[in-house]
């Protein structure tokens, strides 16, 4: 098995409750489209983010370590490869109406996975039914989506202390109140009218600091999910570089949670691992 461990923050511009799901700027939940950012779109970006709000986390998700037969391979071709979910991945619960789960966040559609760099590229994607291959979200039964959905039905799950050891975020009050700090900075230099009114927006939101504010509360939390991806595979290592050649007709298991939702980044962070069964080279 050839095992891809991978994180980092990705941007979603997405409304939250009780905003519709499909709601552009964002009004009554917490999050939202400020001064001079287009509309809010639901895209899950793992890479180049849209309008990238300044002070927050960099969106970059790679790979960070490989493991091949259970051996770490420390020098290992695909260690900082990109990796994304492709063809405008978007969360879909469609305010609960998809999914029940009581995080509201639903399923990831489509989820296509890439992993590259200048030498290999392997993508997947995974299909709820592959009976019907093009059936629609509203068609699918409760345990078709599920399987996509996260593991815990209750939705997040409060866990400060795998968070923290991922992102170095340890008081979640303390770490919005820095970046207030900072654009309040920022928009006492900053000459441009646009800019100024979306900075003022920005430092009133991150002003709520309540311990239970729900800002506050989508910061400590997280959703696990785990599946084995069933679509087409395709993988070009022209070089043989991999160390092993994939199996392209085995599912390839995956397993990551999503989490310390950053409502004025409009991010979160990623951590995972993807697996490819596969044949060692000279084995």
């Amino acid at each position: 098995m050839l095992e891809l461990f991978f994180e980092g923050w990705f941007q979603c511009r997405l409304a939250t409750n009780p905003d519709p799901s499909d709601e552009l700027r964002g009004v009554s939940g917490h999050t939202f489209a400020v001064a001079g950012e287009p509309d809010l779109d639901r895209i899950i970006r793992l890479n180049d983010p849209v309008s990238p709000r300044s002070r927050a986390p960099r969106t970059i998700v790679k790979v960070v370590s490989v493991k091949l037969s259970d051996v770490v391979m420390d020098d290992h071709v695909l260690i900082g490869a990109r990796v994304n979910l492709e063809n405008d991945a978007k969360f879909e619960s469609r305010n609960r109406l998809l999914t029940e789960d009581r995080g509201g966040v639903g399923v990831i559609d489509p989820f296509v996975i890439s992993v590259s760099n200048d030498d290999v590229m392997l993508t997947r994607n995974d299909i709820f039914d592959p009976n019907h291959p093009n059936a629609r979200l509203i068609d699918l039964t409760d345990q078709q989506l599920q399987r996509r959905g996260p593991i815990d039905l209750e939705g997040m799950t409060i866990d400060h202390d795998t968070i923290a050891a991922a992102t170095g975020i340890l008081d979640a009050v303390k770490y919005r109140a820095n970046r207030r700090k900072l654009l309040e900075v920022d928009v006492v230099e900053s000459v441009d009218a646009v800019e100024r009114a979306a900075l003022h927006k920005r430092i009133d939101e991150l002003r709520r600091a309540g311990a239970r504010d729900l800002r506050i509360v989508m910061m400590t939390v997280l959703q696990r999910r785990r599946f084995a991806l069933n679509g087409r595979a395709v993988v070009d290592d022209r070089s043989n570089l991999l160390g092993c050649t994939p199996d392209l007709t085995a599912k390839w298991p995956i397993e990551f949670w999503m989490g310390a939702w950053d409502s004025d980044a409009l991010s979160g962070y990623i951590k995972g691992v993807l697996g490819l069964p596969c044949e060692k080279a000279g084995s």
